[in-house]
């Protein structure tokens, strides 16, 4: 029984290439958001924050975590399309 991404690449009805890497983009932004909440958690705790500054500095780092994975995931991807 063929699967069903052979049957798709067979018809020519996959995703595109910019679909491909948008995707990467957005699975590689969703794991680096959850690993900035970890680091920065840790990270914010140990400099005694509390409050503003606490999330302040948790929201910064996950979006920069978010932000640099995503960019590699995407760039992985297409190379690989």
């Amino acid at each position: 029984m063929p699967s069903v991404g052979s049957h798709m690449q067979q018809y020519g009805q996959g995703p595109s290439c910019f679909d491909r890497v948008k995707l990467g983009f957005g699975i590689g932004f969703a794991v680096g958001i959850s690993a900035g909440a970890l680091f920065g958690t840790f990270a914010s705790l140990r400099m005694g924050l509390r409050g503003r500054e606490f999330l302040g500095q948790v929201g910064k780092t996950m979006m920069q975590s978010g932000g640099t994975f995503g960019v590699f995931m995407s760039i992985g991807t297409g190379i690989r399309c």
